[in-house]
């Protein structure tokens, strides 16, 4: 399924509060769970990431947008109802560009109206795209400085990761940052409460993930402040091999 881009209509600027002042609509969770109980292997979560986490996971866009003298451009991959989108946004600058992937059309509502009713969404709306569609299958008109992934790769088939995570390097700029996340505990319970094929698959899927951040360096850490436990990869994209004519002129 090819995407469509959605562009948010035109805003009256507001000032942009503080991340932790602006509460997340009223209707997210309510609406949050209802689409994790009818589609939980898309959503794979009980409840929307929570500010410990989003934080976490936006840390890499702080950074970026410090070290770098162009605009930012961030890609953020199962937007949910938008709770990491609040954290990027709230860390992004007027000239920085925030890209949200949402498959679910029920969360893409969701994160359509919050441009126009979140005061922290709303003040960035001019710079966000909520891209509706499969990571898969997409086609992006730009590469990106940092990556966010919050899809739930554990309820993926292996190959899907693999998949999932050659198309996220291959749209991340040389040295940008990708991050994603796994919950803690969730293999003891597919062991305990699903069949062994599925635990396999549990198993292998995580395993993919292990070596992805192995193989590039990744740094984690864990965030107990979330439902459940998370824990958080942070990699950064190879650089560009220097050419051979700088290298001679260096």
């Amino acid at each position: 399924m090819e995407s469509t881009y959605v562009n948010p209509p035109a805003e009256t600027a507001v000032p942009r509060p503080p991340a932790e002042t602006a509460a997340p609509r009223s209707g997210a969770r309510p609406g949050f769970l209802r689409e994790a109980a009818r589609t939980f292997r898309a959503t794979g979560a009980v409840a929307p990431s929570s500010r410990h986490l989003a934080d976490r996971l936006a840390a890499p866009v702080r950074q970026s947008v410090m070290a770098r003298r162009r605009p930012t451009a961030i890609l953020e991959v199962g937007a949910g109802t938008g709770p990491v989108t609040r954290a990027l946004a709230a860390l992004s600058g007027p000239a920085d560009r925030l890209d949200a992937v949402e498959i679910n059309p029920r969360f893409v509502q969701v994160l359509s109206d919050s441009l126009r009713t979140d005061p922290v969404l709303a003040a960035a709306a001019d710079r966000i795209r909520i891209l509706p569609g499969s990571i898969t299958t997409m086609r992006f008109d730009r590469d990106y400085d940092v990556i966010v992934s919050c899809l739930p790769f554990a309820n993926f088939e292996p190959d899907q990761v693999r998949s999932i995570l050659s198309r996220y390097l291959s749209v991340l700029v040389p040295g940008g940052h990708l991050t994603f996340f796994s919950y803690l505990g969730t293999h003891a319970v597919r062991t305990a409460f699903s069949s062994r094929a599925e635990s396999a698959r549990h198993r292998e899927a995580g395993a993919v993930l292990g070596e992805f951040a192995r193989r590039h360096g990744g740094r984690q850490s864990v965030v107990w402040r979330n439902l459940p436990p998370a824990r958080v990869w942070h990699l950064r994209a190879p650089e560009r091999p220097a050419r051979r004519a700088d290298a001679d002129a260096a």
